[in-house]
């Protein structure tokens, strides 16, 4: 029995914990498996591992961001109480201006005095104030000054600003004034000169805030782009401004006044603003009394609406206004011989409406204009009194001038 023994079959060793090499090279591939990246790249063994490491990425990147924010935030409140002086001392210094500073040699003194923290900001913000462009109103005068760290920007910029006064004018521009006579209104008392407003009332761009100036025809003849816009009124100015200015002020009243149910009531008729400007013109001119506007109107719009028969309105206003343009001043009677004026302006030579109003008409011409009498007269003559006689016919016309021209006389051999 002995000589015979079974032979065992061949198995693996067991180390002493139990395990076969082959069960422990298992375990290790399935470890293996199990490992990620952790922060810093390197493998986790385990689930609790990876998780730390997650919670602390967010950590620092939280962290990250809330420095960077405060330090964003702290730059950018340091740099606006810089600019608007919102929580400064009131410590002052004295600083030098040389002879033609620039934005940047004042960023640089006032730096150096402590007066401003970030003189490179001050000179990003003078650029955009184009304080050193041409024509800016900044024009610093060299010398010493007392200046606080609490002041802002801008009262540092026009603390180095010749001091000027800033006044202003009253103008009143009575009803019925041409252009020439509002120029030597303004010149009269020391505003621009006759060039610069001639120049600004026939050449300026006023932009896009004035639309009835770009509708304004160009008819041969005219002397003024903007006769009949610049509404009459009382106007509080400052001095100093350039001539567009003022005549700025002059067409935004006249834009207010003529907006709404007056433009509307414009285009009803089928006429242009300024064909309706130029009649309201001429009743300003032919009619003395508010009271004669209707009957004047009327006899203006039934010459136009029948211009075989009554093919030249025959005002002399319209004349008086080209000679008292060519004279440079006003002229106020007519003689014989002006009737044959050759200017286009001449309502007995040349048909139709004159080029451009005559004169810049009030609130209460244009509504006359828009809405005139309805009458059947076609002649209208004024009497001693400034009063209107209207007539239908030409003969009826006459008598009506021989009975005044003898009534003047009258009047005239009496004294009056």
């Amino acid at each position: 029995m002995g000589l015979f023994k079974k032979k065992k079959s061949k198995k693996e060793k067991k180390d002493l914990s139990g395990y076969t090499p082959s069960d422990y090279e298992k375990a290790l591939t399935d470890l293996d498996e199990e490992k990620s990246d952790d922060f810093f790249g390197n493998k986790s063994y385990t689930e609790n591992a990876s998780t730390v490491s997650a919670i602390l990425k967010a950590i620092i990147y939280i962290a990250f961001i809330i420095v960077v924010s405060g330090a964003l935030a702290y730059f950018i409140l340091t740099s606006l109480n810089d600019v608007f002086a919102f929580v400064k001392d009131d410590r002052s210094a004295e600083v030098t201006i040389p002879e033609y500073a620039t934005s940047a040699d004042i960023a640089e003194a006032l730096a150096e005095k402590e007066i401003i923290n970030h003189p490179w900001l001050f000179k990003l913000y003078s650029k955009l104030k184009k304080v050193d462009s041409e024509g800016s109103r900044y024009d610093f005068v060299a010398g010493t000054y007392t200046v606080s760290a609490n002041m802002n920007y801008d009262e540092l910029l026009i603390a180095f600003v010749k001091k000027s006064v800033i006044t202003t004018v009253r103008v009143t521009i009575p009803e019925g004034y041409t252009v020439d006579d509002i120029i030597n209104l303004f010149l009269e008392k020391g505003i621009g000169t006759r060039e610069g407003w001639v120049d600004a009332i026939n050449n300026h761009d006023f932009g896009e805030d004035f639309e009835f100036i770009s509708k304004i025809p160009e008819k041969e003849g005219r002397y003024y782009r903007l006769e009949g816009y610049l509404f009459p009124d009382t106007y509080e100015f400052y001095t100093g401004e350039p001539e567009y200015y003022y005549l700025r002020r002059m067409l935004v009243r006249f834009k207010s006044v003529v907006s709404g149910d007056i433009e509307k009531a414009i285009e009803d008729l089928g006429y242009t603003l300024d064909d309706v400007l130029t009649i309201a013109s001429i009743i300003e001119k032919e009619a003395y009394y508010a009271s004669d506007y209707g009957v004047c109107s009327s006899v203006i719009w039934n010459r136009l609406k029948s211009p075989s028969t009554f093919p030249y309105l025959e005002c002399d206003s319209t004349i008086i206004y080209a000679l008292s343009h060519a004279k440079g001043s006003r002229v106020t009677e007519l003689k014989t011989a002006d009737l044959q004026l050759d200017d286009r302006y001449n309502s007995y030579k040349y048909g139709g409406l004159p080029p451009s109003p005559i004169c810049n008409p009030s609130y209460t011409t244009i509504i006359c204009a828009i809405e005139p009498e309805t009458t059947k007269y076609y002649f209208f003559a004024t009497d001693a009194n400034h009063f209107l006689v209207p007539a239908q016919t030409r003969a009826e016309h006459n008598a009506n001038a021989e009975r005044i021209r003898k009534e003047k006389e009258a009047q005239a051999a009496a004294g009056n």
